[in-house]
This record gives C-alpha cells, structure tokens and sequence, in this order.
C-alpha cells in the first residue's frame, strides 16, 4: 500500500469527460479527479505525462489530493513536408470549435475541392485537444452516408 505523502509518477491515462484517470505510482495506480487538476490549473492529463502529486488514503484506497509539479515531454518535431501515404489528401482546418467538439478541413489536393468533417474523437486519436484554423494536416477521408469525415489525421508544421 502506498504511503501518505507526495510521489512521483506517470499518467496512464484520464478521460476528460468523464473528469477521472489513474496515475501510475511504482506498481500503484492512483485515482487522480477533475478537482485536483483544476486547483492546479488543468483542464487536461495526456498518458504518459510525469506528475508529481500528494497522495492520501480515503475510504476507497489512496488517491491523489494536489498535484506538485507536472512534467510533459516535449511534442515529436512536425514534419515540414511529408509525402501523403496511400489514401490521404492534404488539407488545412477551415475552422474547429473545441467546445462543440468538431471543425471543418478544406481538401487541397488536385480539383477534388471539398469540406471535411472533423470530429474531436478523431484528434484525440491523434493525441491532440484542438488544431488550429489554417493547420496543414494529411488525413484519411470516408463516407458513411452522412458526408466525408476525416478518420485519421497527421499535423504539418507550418511552412
């Protein structure tokens, strides 16, 4: 059982909607909720962040009462120009609405000019919050009916 006091250790992961995660601590892991991160001045956890945190024992075990210091390894370098894979287009974020959870990306390939739906599942599965307006982005685009969706993303730095 782990003891009273502050630790260090990794996020594993935390749903934001839900307002929870779990932290792993040596071989624990640690019940961490919304309140804590925004005393802290958190809206968000991303797995794998080095947090360092005040743990207590409550009725259902330890759990994280305040966060310390927070440490979040430094994003991969975007690739300047990146030669899209078999099924991408290339595009740029007309606009998306965090809050709403969707936005709309402008096809730039070739002729094929059309707006694509971009879902916030989708940039989470890319392991981003939001994106910006103008964003250069490659993604996969389908059609279930409903119009075209991008179903997978990756960023371009910008020129």
């Amino acid at each position: 059982m782990l003891e009273t006091g502050t630790h260090t250790g990794h996020v594993i992961w935390y749903n934001e909607q839900r307002g929870y995660g779990f932290v792993r601590i040596e071989t624990n892991d640690i019940f961490i909720h919304r309140t804590v991160l925004d005393r802290f001045g958190l809206s968000f956890l991303y797995a794998g962040d080095m947090i360092t945190v005040f743990v207590v024992t409550g009725a259902n075990g330890p759990y994280i009462q305040d966060i310390r210091a927070l440490s979040r390894k430094a994003p991969d370098a975007l690739p300047k120009d990146t030669t899209p894979q078999q099924g991408e287009v290339r595009g740029i974020v007309k606009f998306f609405n965090a809050e709403k959870g969707y936005g709309f990306v402008e096809v730039i390939d070739g002729s094929n000019a059309q707006d694509v739906f971009l879902h916030s599942r989708t940039l989470q599965a890319s392991g981003l919050r939001t994106i910006a307006e103008g964003q250069s982005l490659l993604m996969h685009i389908s059609d279930d009916g409903k119009g075209p969706q991008a179903t997978e993303i990756r960023i371009l730095a910008p020129d």
